[in-house]
Parts: C-alpha cells; sequence; structure tokens
C-alpha cells in the first residue's frame, strides 16, 4: 500500500541515532513515513536540528524551543537566540515548551515563567506551538494541564497559531479543554500499551480529525518493542493499531492524520 505517513514528533539528533541516523531516516520514507518533525528542544540540540533538517530538505522539518526540564539553560540571551532561529523559514513550529511536574530540575514557577516568555513569540510569529505537559506522580493530580491551560489563555491568543498537545496523556475533559482552544492531540506508543484503555476512549471520542501521529523517539516504543528504542518506523504500527480500534483503514488514519500535520506545520 503506497501510503503518506508523518512522525510529527521524534528526536533523531539523539545519540541513541548516531550509529545508524542516516539508515533510519532512509527506511522511513521507504516505509512510508515520508515526514518527520524534528524537535530540537534544549540549546545544544538547535543547530543540530537545523543541520539534519538541511540534510534532509523535504523530508525533516526542523522545531526548536526549550524543554521544560532544560530550564537550567534559560537566559535572556537564550530566548533572544531562539527568537532569532524561530523565525528562520525552514523553522516550522515553536516547540517543545510547556510544563514537566516530574523532571523538576527547574521549579514550577520558573518553567511557568519561561513558558509564558516563550509563548510570547507567537504575538509576532505565526507558527503553530508544540506543547509538552507532564504530571506528577500523584494519579489525583492533574493540576499541570489546569496550569498549562490557564497559562495559555493569558499568554497564547488561543487559535491563532494552532499547536498539538504532545504525547497526550490526560483524561478526556483536557482532551476537550485542549480542542475547544484549536490545539490537536498528538498520539504516540503509549496508546498501545495495555494500561491505557482511558487514552483510547478518549481517542474514540475526538476521533481522527483532532490527531497527530508521533513517537517521541527514541522513547516510548509500542506494545511489540517496549523496553527498546523508538524510531519513526514505529509509525505505521502505531497507524494499524488506531485504524483495527477505531474500525477504519489504515489509509484512512494515515490520509486525515498527515492532512492534519501538513496542514498544521505548512509542509
Amino acid at each position: 500500500m503506497n501510503i503518506h505517513l508523518i512522525d510529527s514528533h521524534a528526536h533523531m539528533t539523539d545519540p541513541a541515532f548516531d550509529a545508524d541516523r542516516d539508515a533510519v531516516i532512509e527506511a522511513c520514507v521507504k516505509n512510508g513515513v515520508k515526514n518527520i518533525l524534528e524537535i530540537g528542544c534544549d540549546v545544544p540540540e538547535w543547530e543540530p536540528t537545523l543541520e539534519l533538517a538541511a540534510k534532509y530538505k523535504g523530508i525533516v522539518y526542523p522545531v526548536l524551543g526549550l524543554h521544560p526540564s532544560c530550564g537550567s539553560n534559560y537566559s535572556e540571551d537564550v530566548l533572544a537566540r531562539l527568537a532569532d532561529l524561530i523565525v528562520r523559514p525552514e523553522v516550522v513550529a515553536i516547540g517543545e515548551i510547556g510544563l514537566d511536574y516530574v523532571h523538576m530540575s527547574t521549579a514550577a514557577e520558573a518553567q511557568k515563567e519561561i513558558f509564558t516568555n516563550i509563548l510570547g513569540f507567537t504575538k509576532t510569529v505565526n507558527k503553530p506551538i508544540v506543547l509538552h505537559a507532564r504530571k506528577n506522580n500523584d494519579p489525583e493530580d492533574w493540576g499541570v494541564y489546569g496550569d498549562m491551560f490557564s497559562i495559555l489563555k493569558s499568554s497564547w491568543m488561543p487559535g491563532k497559531t494552532g499547536g498539538v498537545l504532545h504525547c497526550f496523556s490526560g483524561l478526556y475533559e483536557h482532551a476537550a479543554a485542549a480542542l475547544d482552544m484549536g490545539l490537536k492531540l498528538g498520539i504516540n506508543g503509549i496508546i498501545t500499551y495495555k494500561k491505557n484503555n482511558d487514552l483510547r476512549e478518549t481517542l474514540k471520542k475526538v476521533g481522527l480529525k483532532n490527531i497527530l501521529l508521533e513517537t517521541d523517539c527514541p522513547y516510548l516504543p509500542p506494545q511489540s518493542i517496549r523496553g527498546q528504542r523508538n524510531s519513526p518506523l514505529s509509525i505505521p504500527e502505531i497507524a494499524t493499531f488506531i485504524a483495527d480500534y477505531l474500525g477504519v483503514t489504515v489509509a484512512q488514519v494515515a490520509d486525515t492524520t498527515t492532512e492534519n500535520s501538513k496542514k498544521m506545520f505548512g509542509i
């Protein structure tokens, strides 16, 4: 089957791919994963991300931001440098940015300030945002989503640029709130994990029109390769799982999610 799939969130500059990065990207194209959104989410990753995208122009597209767990690298000079980079035409989005209440090397209040400051770019730069929201380990505490949505409402001008809530793992109410703000949901290998029935039901409620496919590689491999390195080569498996669960064809999943990514990122 000749399908066109997109991995909307990958970390191919990660050292996990140093031995075979080119081979993996070439295999992706041959297996229907025709585009990869490469996320440079820390200062040392920005230039390698741009270089990889330049090497694979038309296949790999760069996204630049500062991950909340990398807040120790934040400064006014870093913010200014990021501002200069995100206006480059080849950079298709800002991210990943947001809040992480597990990796607290940067305190929550500092994370909120950094997140707010980077969101300020969207007032003048018409590019989508790629969001990271990770709750703490208390199963009853979903406060990270409330904090994120509050900041988005005050600092982002919801709906102006669009964006994706990457690696979505919240409740349906969080999905609904995100969609109401003009966001889409990034769905990756965790949808295949046996414990994630609630996430699968949320997917059924929101439908294909509201999701993008992603891997977050080299992290979060699908169930079939748990414990191994993930790569964009997992996208067809994720698409197949979703198709089977929703009772649609893989081609339908590919067509809809690819169109969603193309429209959002202008590729």
